[in-house]
């Protein structure tokens, strides 16, 4: 519908219904899911990955994120007994057995994680320089 101007202000003349085009609805059964390691610069932006609500958190961690981060120098050192997570800014402990789902994870759900022991881009590498 359009929309008249009358000074300063704009009048709507009827209803403008906002679709939004990344409803879950159109992935299939899937969510989109947001994946973030951080403090390590390789991956400039939290990846997106639609991925089934039912997938158990273990098989997360066994098989989408080598996938995702498995080229990254520190990824095979990681110590995942004590990765740090967060959904959103929230802090959680999963359970590798219990789905996404089941740990609160809704489409566009954030995830982060942390590897205390391996910093990235904290890490100096040498004068001037950083890791990545």
């Amino acid at each position: 519908m359009a929309a008249e101007a009358t000074g300063d202000v704009m009048v709507a003349i009827g209803d403008y219904p906002l679709r939004q085009q990344d409803d879950e609805s159109v992935f299939h059964g899937k969510r989109l899911i947001f994946l973030c390691w951080e403090n390590h610069l390789m991956y400039g932006a939290p990846l997106c990955v639609p991925l089934p609500p039912s997938l158990p958190f273990g098989a997360l961690v066994r098989d989408v994120l080598p996938e995702l981060y498995g080229e990254h120098p520190e990824f095979e050192d990681i110590d995942w007994k004590r990765v740090q997570w967060f959904n959103s800014d929230k802090r959680f402990i999963p359970d590798m057995g219990k789905s996404l789902e089941q740990h609160g994870l809704s489409h566009k759900s954030l995830i982060k994680f942390r590897t205390p022991a391996l910093e990235g881009s904290r890490t100096s590498v040498g004068k001037g320089r950083q890791a990545f």
